[in-house]
């Protein structure tokens, strides 16, 4: 059957996976084209249809945006003419508007969710050496971050604060050595500091 003859009900999407998983040795690795190191984590494809009550999870969300969400998200559909999955709207953690080229303007969190780009880890100085004096982000009690952009529920903070939160929580999608991009839930905001 083709992909467009499944109609999504409630709150799920029909997602045509637009960048397809591969395994080394039976294990999934990720789809390796683009550079990020965090593919492993997340499916990238385009939203074809949406289910009724989809934009209660996810508001904005059109057919033909690009959307990222968890691997392990949604219900894999046998087509003809593609790898599509059924996902529910409210696993789908951000949109893109390009995925070759992530960055901090062009990638957008969703309903409650907040895009942070990470600050403040790192264990390699300006020149490029390991310096064991710098502070160990895997040793981290909390992990800092500074607001770039917010979902259509998260508008209490605003860009450019300075958030703490725990450093298990939400989504790491851009995992780069000069830009970390992560989205995590709004309720998972330990505190806030002033901006700079």
């Amino acid at each position: 059957m083709e992909k467009m003859n499944f109609t999504p009900h409630n709150r799920n999407v029909l997602v045509e996976v637009t960048e397809l998983p591969t395994t080394v040795d039976g294990v999934y690795i990720g789809e390796q084209a683009l550079a990020s190191k965090t593919n492993i984590e997340f499916y990238y494809g385009q939203a074809l249809k949406l289910g009724e009550s989809a934009h209660e999870e996810c508001p904005g969300l059109k057919e033909g945006d690009l959307v990222i969400f968890s691997q392990f998200g949604g219900h894999h559909l046998k087509t003809d003419d593609g790898f599509c999955k059924v996902v529910r709207a409210g696993n789908i953690v951000a949109t893109a508007k390009d995925f070759k080229d992530m960055r901090s303007d062009n990638v957008y969190p969703t309903w409650d969710r907040i895009l942070v780009e990470i600050i403040g880890e790192k264990l390699i100085d300006e020149d490029g050496i390991y310096n064991e004096d710098l502070e160990d982000p895997r040793e981290a009690v909390t992990q800092k971050g500074k607001v770039i952009s917010c979902g259509a529920n998260a508008l209490q903070f605003e860009p450019g604060t300075i958030v703490l939160f725990d450093p298990y929580c939400g989504n790491l999608i851009v995992n780069e050595n000069d830009l970390k991009l992560k989205t995590i839930n709004s309720f998972d905001v330990l505190v806030t500091l002033p901006k700079k």
